[in-house]
């Protein structure tokens, strides 16, 4: 075997801090597309800091995300979905038209992404507002519809048909069913790159982290699977790993999980979460693939 020179340790050495600056460059550049970057006002907080490795166990443990709003339309009321969540002990399944395979379901909709449950959730911010500008949610927006626009041209090319997306409610007017639960204005594409799109008073991004095992996920269609997973059964609270919610917001879900005993859920910035995203991997960053020890 040749002996290893010290002048070829070193070309090794080098060339292994190239590919760790590549990644890095490739990293800071994905976060900062999707997410924006470093907010040195929280980054400098000392109660970040602290709070900094108990949020970064949380999102370990985190299996599935689940976004929403702190309320919904439902008929003609607005009903208040923290409380609802608290009152039943979790998440409870509701109408779902989406999966074109399997029709009409009943369902808690997840995914493995927090980037993509948190675009979602981000809808339901009080119009005017947003968490990420518009740049970004643009480029959330994009890679995510790319890419299930790539899994149906793989797995199924009926679905670039019109007709057939009328036919099983997929139409902009049966997708309309979704932003229904926060607006009763029409929304249009160009209105959800601008953040938030809700006209009920108040009303603000929910984001919930799931643990492994709290529920089975149900086969659904294969376009749907790329960022999403269903479950037909109630997600209890206690399968919850934390609650994210506006910086401005914690203290009234905290009351509010309190009223309930609930106060061991866990609530955190949700501003916080995304500055700890600007730090994590790619593949957790796009497609949610767990973090590991």
């Amino acid at each position: 075997m040749p002996e290893q020179t010290e002048g070829h340790t070193t070309g090794n050495q080098v060339e292994k801090t190239g590919r760790e600056n590549r990644k890095g460059l490739h990293q800071e550049l994905v976060a900062r597309t999707f997410i924006g970057k470093p907010d040195l006002q929280i980054v400098n907080s000392s109660e970040y800091q602290v709070k900094l490795p108990e949020i970064r166990e949380l999102y370990k443990q985190a299996w599935r995300w689940h976004g929403t709003g702190r309320y919904h339309y439902h008929k003609d009321q607005v009903i208040d979905v923290l409380k609802e969540i608290a009152d039943n002990g979790g998440l409870i399944p509701h109408e779902d038209p989406l999966d074109y395979t399997r029709g009409v379901m009943y369902s808690v909709s997840t995914s493995p992404s927090r980037t993509y449950s948190s675009l979602y959730a981000q809808l339901h911010y009080e119009k005017g507002k947003r968490l990420r500008n518009p740049f970004q949610t643009t480029a959330g927006w994009l890679y995510y519809v790319s890419s299930i626009a790539w899994s149906a041209a793989v797995n199924d090319r009926r679905l670039f048909r019109r007709k057939f997306r009328e036919q099983h409610n997929l139409s902009d007017e049966g997708t309309a069913y979704f932003h229904n639960k926060y607006a009763k204005t029409k929304i249009r594409g160009k209105d959800m790159i601008k953040g938030g799109v809700s006209d009920i008073v108040g009303n603000y991004p929910v984001l919930i982290g799931i643990n492994e095992g709290a529920f089975k996920e149900v086969d659904i269609a294969k376009v749907l699977q790329t960022h999403e997973s269903r479950s037909e059964t109630p997600i209890s609270i206690a399968d919850f790993t934390h609650i994210e919610v506006p910086a401005g917001n914690v203290a009234e879900v905290q009351n509010l999980l309190r009223q309930f005993g609930r106060e061991q859920t866990p609530v955190i910035a949700l501003e916080w979460g995304e500055e700890l995203c600007k730090s994590l991997p790619v593949s957790y960053l796009r497609d949610g693939r767990q973090l590991q020890d």
